[in-house]
């Protein structure tokens, strides 16, 4: 059963009234939680309506995710770090990805990926 934001906010406002009225005070930390619940229930409605261009622009690129090393292909393995190997080129389906450098230390580029154990990649022509 999926709770919506609306459901959420709805009982906290009623638990919140009639604790209220009933002077039964201890049960307003948990109107508060689920409040807090109906929050975050809210958030993730309003992302899952975004499109994927608009939410890439309103999340920053270090919050990005890394993505997992198993859907690429490489080619001309350099070294490993954190027990994965890093390759100067990623191939994935129909396109090919290049070795920017390690994130913090090369300037983040639009439409880079960052690949497990945080190297940044970009897309070829």
């Amino acid at each position: 059963m999926k709770v919506s934001s609306h459901f959420l906010f709805t009982g906290a406002s009623i638990l919140t009234l009639l604790s209220l009225a009933d002077h039964q005070y201890l049960l307003l930390p948990l109107a508060f939680l689920i409040a807090f619940l109906g929050l975050s229930a809210a958030d993730r409605e309003q992302i899952a309506e975004m499109a994927a261009h608009t939410t890439a622009m309103l999340i920053p690129a270090s919050q990005r995710p890394l993505l997992p090393l198993d859907a690429f292909r490489g080619q001309d393995l350099m070294f490993y770090r954190a027990g994965s190997p890093v390759y100067r080129t990623l191939i994935a389906r129909d396109s090919r990805w290049q070795l920017l450098g390690e994130q913090g230390q090369v300037q983040e580029e639009p439409g880079c990926i960052r690949v497990y154990p945080g190297y940044l990649y970009r897309r070829q022509p």
